[in-house]
């Protein structure tokens, strides 16, 4: 017998070297990865996570999740073990469509029932993206011309595992698409929408846009976060050397702040006392991008700066100015703060120059806050303070968001949720609006 091993050593040990990689690949499978621990999805108490490096395809993934029910209740979903949005992607990346037919346009009411489909899951973008967009993150090919811009995605779940189209939503115009696919699995979103939490909410109709509003008070728990910062020596020096053209970095101090310049064209502004930054780079020509092509571009730019990309989701979009926001997300839900930390602002060259705004300040690693929750009013006490205040008619837009609040003298700070609304063209606090 160790005869036998001794002249078979070889063998043997390859084939336990193969059954150990089947075991692994099969754990590998059967779990998952699940990247931006907690930022995206994760309700565990883990000190720690894995740091990514967001590609285009993520940085531009739907942030909030939605279940609709057979009576057309829905509810908001977060912290589930499963993040139901890579899950999707996973799925749907393997699903081959065909037949994008456009099925309802223009009329409130239907738009509304698609919203509120009985028996789905619904994922959303916080403003629209392009269908380029879409087709990178779901590595799909659908045709550009039919459809432009998409704000949601709406899975039928009443079939089984088995399903046979899907919806994608366009807020513009209350356009409703229909997307024939052959025999798509949805086995694993199904059990990705298991365990978690919830609160009730409801899609209306707001100054002629789809909201969601809560017709209910809701809980919501408090997050804390250390913090990291980013040295600003460093951060200038990848701006004024993203290019082939290099060029010598200087500094000077002026009226509280650095100043850094890289040749004639590069200027860098650091504010040492809110922790922010302002970049500007003169071209001298005026950039072009269509619709299709502005948000990988402005991508690119992102991820040129050197700020770490991991707890960064894609936001807002403004056409008029071609500038884009990048927002840090905890649990599906959007973080403000007053100065702009955990924030990123890209505007395209319009004018002869492309402009940045972000901070120095990121978020890294999670920490305990004692289960504390944070109890938050009905829409309907919202939108009642906001007429008393005289505010009402000019808001546009409503979400839950978390304050992100600096503990001085800490590098660990409180996330708090709250009201955010959409006030002449910008998100504000709910209560600072009403006080």
């Amino acid at each position: 017998m160790i005869a036998k091993f001794k002249d078979n050593w070889e063998a043997i040990l390859l084939t336990v070297v193969v059954v150990i990689s089947l075991i692994l690949s099969g754990i590998v499978w059967v779990n998952p990865y699940r990247s931006d621990h907690r930022f995206f999805g994760d309700n565990g108490t883990s000190t720690s996570r894995q740091i990514t490096t967001q590609s285009m395809r993520d940085i531009y993934l739907p942030t909030q999740v939605i279940k609709t029910n057979g009576d057309q209740g829905q509810h908001l979903l977060y912290g589930q073990s499963s993040n139901t949005v890579l899950t999707a992607r996973e799925s749907i990346e393997k699903w081959r469509f065909h037949r994008l037919t456009r099925i309802q346009s223009g009329r409130e009411k239907n738009y509304l029932n698609y919203l509120r489909l009985n028996n789905s899951i619904m994922l959303s973008y916080p403003s629209s993206v392009p269908m380029t967009i879409f087709n990178d993150s779901f590595n799909q090919d659908l045709n550009v011309n039919s459809l432009n811009k998409v704000d949601h995605i709406v899975i039928p779940l009443d079939t089984g595992n088995k399903i046979s189209r899907i919806y994608l939503l366009s807020d513009d115009n209350f356009r409703v698409f229909r997307l024939k696919v052959d025999h798509a699995n949805v086995k694993a979103i199904r059990q990705s929408l298991k365990g978690g939490s919830s609160i009730s909410v409801d899609h209306k109709i707001f100054d002629g846009k789809p909201i969601v509003t809560y017709p209910h008070g809701v809980k919501l728990p408090n997050f804390g976060y250390q913090i990291t910062k980013i040295n600003p020596d460093s951060i200038s020096q990848t701006l004024m050397n993203n290019t082939s053209k290099r060029s010598t970095v200087t500094s000077q101090q002026e009226n509280g702040h650095v100043i850094y310049q890289g040749g004639t064209s590069r200027r860098l502004t650091y504010d040492s006392n809110k922790g922010t930054l302002d970049y500007e780079n003169y071209i001298g020509q005026t950039d072009h991008f269509s619709y299709q092509q502005i948000y990988g571009h402005l991508y690119n730019m992102l991820a040129g700066t050197g700020v770490p990309l991991d707890s960064l989701r894609y936001d807002t979009y403004s056409n008029k100015n071609e500038a884009i926001t990048y927002r840090s997300f905890v649990e599906g839900f959007p973080i403000f703060n007053d100065q702009g930390y955990g924030t990123v602002q890209i505007q395209n060259n319009q004018d002869g120059a492309e402009r940045y705004h972000f901070s120095l300040y990121s978020l890294q690693v999670p920490v305990a806050v004692n289960n504390k929750k944070t109890s938050l009013p009905s829409s309907a006490v919202v939108f009642n303070g906001l007429r008393n205040a005289g505010k009402l008619k000019e808001i546009t837009g409503m979400r839950i968001g978390y304050d992100w609040k600096t503990n001085q003298g800490s590098n660990v700070v409180t996330l708090t949720p709250t009201y955010y609304l959409r006030y002449r063209g910008n998100w504000e606090n709910y209560e600072n609006l009403i006080n």
